[in-house]
C-alpha cells in the first residue's frame, strides 16, 4: 500500500486524510495539536478509516518521516512553514505538495527544487484556487486543443447568506485580506500584466442563486499564467465570486476607510463569523474564437454532514493530486505543474471523491 504523510491535521488535513485513504493510501498525520489529531481521528472513524498519529512539529520529527518512507508528503500547514518542510523533502528525495497560500513562498520552493534537480517533484498551490480549478482549466484547454481565452471564477459562500456583506468565513481572514488587497496578475493580449484588485466586475448567473458578481483578486491564478502564455493563450485571468453588492462594500472598507489587516479581519469576523453551511461556486470557461470551440464547467458544491464545501473542494482536491504524485506518474523532473497532471487519473480521482463536480472531457 502507498503511504502519505500529512503535516497539519486541522480542517483541511482531515479532509486530505479522508481523500487519500479512500484512494488507497496509508496515512501518517502529524500535528502540534493533540486536539486536531483527535478531531481528525473522530472524523475518519465515521468512514471506518484510521491513521497513524504523530504529535509534534513536523520539521523536528523529520527523521521519523524519512524512516516512514512515504510516497508523498503533503503540507496542510500555514504557508510560512512550507519552505523549510519542502527543503527537507527535496534533500531526502520525497515527493512534496502543499495547499499554497503565498506566491513568494511557492516560487522559492520551486526555485530550490530546480536547483537541486531531483527526479521526485514538488508541487505547490494544490488547493482549490490555486489548485484543482487551475488543473481543470488546463484539462479544458486539452479537451479543445487550443484556446485564446481562459477564465477561472471561484467563490466560497454561505448557503444562507445573512448580513450586509452576504458572506461567511471558511478560512483565516488574513488570507482573505491578501486576496483583496494584493496585485492581480493576468494575461492580456498574450502578455503578462497586472490589474487592480476588486476591479473588472462581471455578472455570472448560477441556477438557484441568480446573478452573482465576480471580480479580480490575487493569488488564484498561480503559475497557470506561464503555462497558458506558452500555449499561445491571449487572455487568462482569475476572479472571485460573491453575492451582489459585496465588492462595493469591500472597496469602501479597504480603499476608502483604508482598513489595515487587523481592523479588516476583526470587522469581517464580527459582521460574518465563521460558517460550516457553505457552498463553493466554480465556473471555468475555455474558448477559442478562431475555431469556435469552447469548454465550460459550472458547478455548485455544497457542504454535507461531515465536510464543508471548502474542505471537499480544497482537501479532497489536494488528495486527488497528491495520490497521483505519490504514484510516481509525474516523476522525472524537479517541479511539476498543473499541465503535468494526467487527465484520466485526475478525473477518476475527483469522481471518486467529489462526484458532484462533473468534469467532462471531450
Amino acid at each position: 500500500m502507498k503511504k502519505a504523510v500529512i503535516a497539519g491535521m486541522g480542517i483541511q488535513g482531515a479532509a486530505i486524510a479522508y481523500g487519500l485513504q479512500k484512494l488507497g493510501y496509508e496515512v501518517l498525520g502529524i500535528d502540534i495539536s493533540e486536539e486536531n489529531l483527535r478531531n481528525a481521528s473522530d472524523i475518519l472513524s465515521r468512514f471506518g478509516y484510521t491513521f497513524t498519529r504523530l504529535h509534534g512539529d513536523a520539521l523536528k520529527l523529520f527523521d521519523k518521516i524519512v524512516e516512514y518512507a512515504p510516497d508523498v508528503f503533503i503540507s496542510a500547514l500555514p504557508f510560512h512553514l512550507n519552505y523549510d518542510l519542502a527543503e527537507k523533502c527535496i534533500e531526502n528525495g520525497i515527493r512534496y505538495c502543499d495547499l499554497g497560500g503565498n506566491v513568494g513562498t511557492a516560487e522559492n520552493i520551486r526555485t530550490s527544487a530546480s536547483k537541486h534537480g531531483s527526479d521526485k517533484p514538488v508541487m505547490t498551490d494544490q488547493g482549490l484556487a490555486p489548485g484543482i480549478a487551475n488543473i481543470i482549466a488546463d484539462i479544458g484547454y486539452r479537451s479543445i486543443g487550443s484556446a485564446d481565452s481562459v477564465k477561472i471564477r471561484v467563490g466560497g459562500l454561505p448557503v444562507d447568506p445573512k448580513g450586509t456583506l452576504k458572506y461567511g468565513l471558511t478560512f483565516n481572514p488574513q488570507g482573505l485580506y491578501n486576496e483583496y488587497i494584493d496585485t492581480c496578475f493576468v494575461l492580456r493580449d498574450g502578455e503578462k500584466t497586472t490589474v487592480e484588485p476588486l476591479g473588472d466586475v462581471e455578472i455570472i448567473n448560477f441556477d438557484g442563486l441568480g446573478d452573482m458578481e465576480a471580480f479580480n483578486t490575487s493569488g488564484g491564478i498561480a503559475d497557470l499564467l506561464d503555462t497558458m502564455q506558452a500555449k499561445g493563450v491571449k487572455e487568462c485571468d482569475y476572479k472571485t465570486i460573491r453575492f451582489p453588492g459585496h465588492v462595493g462594500l469591500i472597496r469602501f472598507m479597504l480603499f476608502e476607510c483604508k482598513m489595515d489587516l487587523v481592523t479588516f479581519s476583526n470587522t469581517v469576523i464580527n459582521a460574518c463569523g465563521f460558517i460550516n453551511n457553505d457552498q463553493v461556486l466554480i465556473y471555468i470557461d475555455v474558448s477559442d474564437a478562431g475555431s469556435g470551440k469552447s469548454w465550460r464547467l459550472k458547478s455548485i458544491v455544497k457542504h454535507d454532514e461531515t465536510f464543508t464545501a471548502m474542505q471537499k473542494t480544497t482537501g479532497f482536491g489536494a488528495a486527488a493530486v497528491a495520490a497521483i504524485l505519490g504514484d510516481g506518474v509525474m516523476d522525472g523532473k524537479p517541479v511539476a505543474g498543473y499541465a503535468d497532471v494526467p487527465t484520466v487519473e485526475f478525473v477518476w480521482n475527483m469522481r471518486e471523491l467529489l462526484p458532484e463536480l462533473e468534469i467532462v472531457v471531450h
